[in-house]
């Protein structure tokens, strides 16, 4: 049935979605201004371009687009570098330690949110006797509050980091700095430092 037989056109589109999506957004605070209603409508059509890159780069380090792999990595460099800043060795390792090891608590790094978040059974037992750190029987109450955001914004952010220093992968590391060199020097004379960081 050709189900696992990549479109070319289809991710072609979708790049081109993603790219799309990033110029509109900058176009809306060009044309508009920085108003509050442009910067939301801008960040919101941001996150769905992010959203997409994460797929699209996830597909390209499965190997799954291009015929020889030597291209998916290339092109996942491009996406996960310069379309999210971020390094493709870094979720290329987490991500084969996820398949090797899936849901398994302190081996998958997916699942492996402690000391905020504990899973399986052992949350309940140490948040009712108040061991380890916070109240774990009650995490399904505050997961929303803090949970994407920390996770996302800073465990992610942080962890990528330290991977590119510690593992020495230079290429990423530009690869990243391009990223957000990019977004600084796109949105700088609109916000302002602190203005561009908040975006």
């Amino acid at each position: 049935m050709k189900l696992f037989d990549a479109s070319p056109t289809f991710f072609a589109f979708l790049l081109g979605h993603i790219l799309a999506m990033e110029v509109l957004a900058w176009l809306l605070i060009y044309l508009l201004g920085p108003g509050w209603v442009p910067s939301a409508l801008a960040a919101f059509i941001l996150a769905i371009s992010q959203a997409q890159s994460w797929c699209l780069q996830h597909d390209l380090g499965h190997a799954s687009i291009f015929k020889k792999s030597w291209w998916n990595h290339v092109a996942q460099k491009f996406v996960m570098g310069q379309l999210k800043g971020f390094s493709a060795h870094w979720w290329n390792f987490r991500h084969f330690q996820h398949h090797a090891k899936p849901n398994i608590f302190h081996k998958d790094p997916d699942v492996t949110v402690a000391p905020v978040f504990l899973l399986g059974e052992s949350s309940v037992e140490y948040g009712k006797k108040k061991r380890r750190y916070l109240p774990y029987n009650q995490q399904h109450l505050y997961f929303f509050l803090i949970g994407p955001p920390l996770l996302t914004l800073v465990n992610f952010e942080v962890e990528n980091l330290a991977y590119m220093l510690v593992c020495m992968q230079w290429a990423d590391l530009l690869w990243a700095a391009s990223f957000y060199a990019r977004f600084f020097l796109s949105y700088l004379p609109f916000y302002g430092v602190p203005g561009v960081l908040l975006f």
